[in-house]
């Protein structure tokens, strides 16, 4: 089966190259928020009282969504691996609480913040999009094509059935899980069009902004109707892009039945005294896709990992998971720039699948010295939240409960001895009022 898309050898890809260079800082325009949250930044926060806050305008103070252990735990590992660029976007798919935002570049510490930038390729993240499609112009997750090519490159003849090239058979759950370009290809150009597939990312928010506790740029896409150029994108060849607070938003939306959640990183926001002005209340952005089509690519994402692009990442070479007894449902992508060269590495999705608690966005760009790939990154991300997290809070409740256990049993002592102290007072009192013996005659 195929790899994750790479860039293809055309003028096309030649010409567009240049414009996804390295991701760059964000505008430095004053972001325009509310009057809440004047002087927010995502990316500036400290510890105080086992919370992350962020600084505001008006001595304010706003408290965050984010897990502090979580927090450090991705920024270690991205600062272990000397990452050129990479970002992480952990979200809480039900109400849009971000549980992690990080931003790290050791080419260029000044970068900025990599969490909002759109600049990107998709890549073939963009075909869990066309896979919603697909499913809901009721093509089966189970059903065959036969296919050639498509590894590299996609060419007109690749999209035809051609008996003495098609040695290949995949069906669209296997596809989506091995990334098989030629097989999207194939039955987008038999099923879709130009202004389905157009609707649908639309629907899963590229081309416009997403909502966010400050401003954030829309994630440019195009999705061309000429028949090898519309092919090509639906199985993740360029055209589309996105930041990765916009993929862990994609994830959630999978993950919730098809409702993406508003994220948001503010719990509360207080004055300087410490009074209360604002509470997150979560809320829905918008119904993307219906349960059922999500539900059945999200069962397709579990492919990815347990025998698609994403296995050596969750599971070791003697077939142990990493996440043990946890489902995990993802999409990779990866793409290539030259001039510089840049190797984008995606991996988005959620776990544990069946009852998803956390969705993840995890982007990695190398240049020619690989560090690790985006579905590394991501499978910290998951371990850290559902493995390690766990284990440290339960470690911490047994060590609460035996300083409890500890405390109730010495507050029962100085009970003990304060009721002795009391009773032999009250037998000194008592002896001390007794009448004296009469005297001897």
């Amino acid at each position: 089966m195929a790899a994750c898309v790479l860039a293809f050898a055309s003028a096309e890809t030649a010409g567009k190259a240049s414009a996804l260079s390295p991701p760059k800082a964000l505008s430095t325009a004053k972001p325009r928020t509310s009057q809440l949250l004047s002087g927010f930044d995502p990316l500036v926060h400290e510890l105080r009282d086992g919370r992350l806050v962020s600084p505001l305008e008006g001595g304010r103070r706003a408290e965050l969504t984010l897990e502090p252990g979580l927090q450090k735990h991705v920024a270690s590992v991205l600062r272990r691996y000397e990452v050129p660029y990479g970002a992480v976007a952990a979200i809480s798919p039900s109400d849009g609480r971000l549980l992690a935002y990080v931003s790290h570049s050791s080419a260029n510490p000044g970068a900025g913040d990599l969490v909002r930038d759109p600049t990107p390729p998709a890549a073939s993240v963009f075909k869990v999009v066309t896979a919603a499609a697909l499913v809901d112009a009721q093509v089966k997750p189970g059903a065959d094509v036969c296919y050639s090519g498509g590894f590299r490159r996609l060419h007109s003849r690749d999209l035809d059935d051609d008996r003495s090239r098609d040695r290949a058979c995949a069906n669209l759950t296997e596809a989506l899980g091995g990334s098989i370009n030629t097989v999207f290809a194939k039955l987008a150009d038999r099923h879709l069009d130009a202004p389905t597939l157009g609707r649908y990312a639309q629907a899963f928010g590229f081309g416009h902004a997403l909502p966010f506790d400050v401003p954030t740029r829309p994630s440019p896409t195009e999705v061309p109707a000429a028949r090898l150029e519309f092919a090509r994108t639906a199985a993740g060849f360029w055209h589309n892009h996105m930041s990765p607070l916009h993929g862990a938003m994609l994830a959630a939306t999978v993950a919730n039945d098809g409702v993406m959640a508003r994220p948001t990183m503010v719990e509360r926001v207080l004055s300087a005294d410490g009074k209360v002005l604002r509470t997150h209340k979560p809320t829905d952005f918008r119904s993307v896709i219906g349960r059922g089509t999500a539900r059945s690519v999200g069962k397709m994402m579990r492919r990815t990992v347990t025998h698609g692009t994403a296995r050596s990442a969750f599971y070791d070479p003697k077939g142990r998971p990493f996440l043990p007894g946890i489902s995990v449902a993802g999409k990779t992508g990866s793409l290539s720039a030259d001039r510089p060269y840049r190797a984008y590495s995606w991996w988005v999705g959620f776990a544990p699948a069946d009852k998803p608690e956390i969705a993840v966005a995890a982007l990695v760009v190398n240049t020619p010295k690989w560090r690790i790939k985006g579905s590394y990154l991501a499978r910290e991300t998951l371990r850290y939240h559902l493995v390690q997290r766990k284990a440290e809070l339960a470690k911490e409740k047994r060590r609460r409960e035996r300083e409890a256990a500890k405390a109730a049993e010495l507050a029962k002592a100085a009970e003990l001895a304060k009721a002795a102290e009391l009773a032999k007072a009250a037998e000194l009192a008592k002896t001390a009022q007794a009448p004296a013996a009469p005297a001897a005659q």
